[in-house]
C-alpha cells in the first residue's frame, strides 16, 4: 500500500481512498487474528486506539491547515498508525514523528534550493509512509 499510495501522491497529490480502505479492511481483521493467534488480544485495542487517536489528530490538523493536509493523508496516516500499533505505541508515535520530520526537512530543503516556495504543493503520504517503514526496520 505505501509504494503504491507514495507513486500515486508524488504524481497526482491525491490519496486513492479505495487503496488505504481495501488495506484498512483487510489488514485490521488479519492483525487481530495475529494477536489472538499469539496470545495478545490486547494488541487489537492499540491498534484501534492508535487508528482512532490519529484520525482525530490528523483531521485536526488537516482543519487547522487549510487543507495542507487532506483528507487521503488524514486516512492513510490512521492506517499506517493501526499497522505499527499492532507493534506498539511507541512504534506508532515514533513513526508519524519521523514522517513529519523528514516531510519538513525536505520541505524546507527544497525552500532553500528555491525548488518550490510557501504555495508549492508537496506530497504527505510518502513521508508517511517513509517514517512508518524507516521506524519498524531500523528501530529509530
Amino acid at each position: 500500500m505505501c509504494i503504491e499510495q507514495s507513486l500515486i501522491d508524488i504524481t497526482t497529490h491525491r490519496l486513492t481512498r479505495s487503496v488505504t480502505m481495501r488495506t484498512a479492511f483487510a489488514g485490521g481483521p488479519l492483525l487481530s487474528i495475529a494477536a489472538i493467534a499469539n496470545n495478545q488480544p490486547g494488541k487489537i485495542g492499540v491498534m484501534a486506539l492508535s487508528f482512532t487517536a490519529t484520525l482525530l489528530t490528523f483531521m485536526t490538523l488537516s482543519l487547522a491547515s487549510k487543507r495542507g493536509i487532506g483528507a487521503g493523508d488524514v486516512r492513510l496516516a490512521a492506517v499506517v498508525a493501526m499497522f505499527l500499533g499492532y507493534l506498539g505505541a511507541t512504534y506508532v508515535f515514533q513513526g508519524l514523528a519521523l514522517g513529519f520530520i523528514i516531510g519538513g526537512v525536505i520541505a524546507l530543503l527544497l525552500l532553500i534550493t528555491r525548488k518550490a516556495t510557501r504555495n508549492t504543493r508537496i506530497a504527505f503520504g510518502p513521508y508517511i509512509c517513509i517514517g512508518a517503514v524507516a521506524v519498524v526496520l531500523f528501530g529509530v
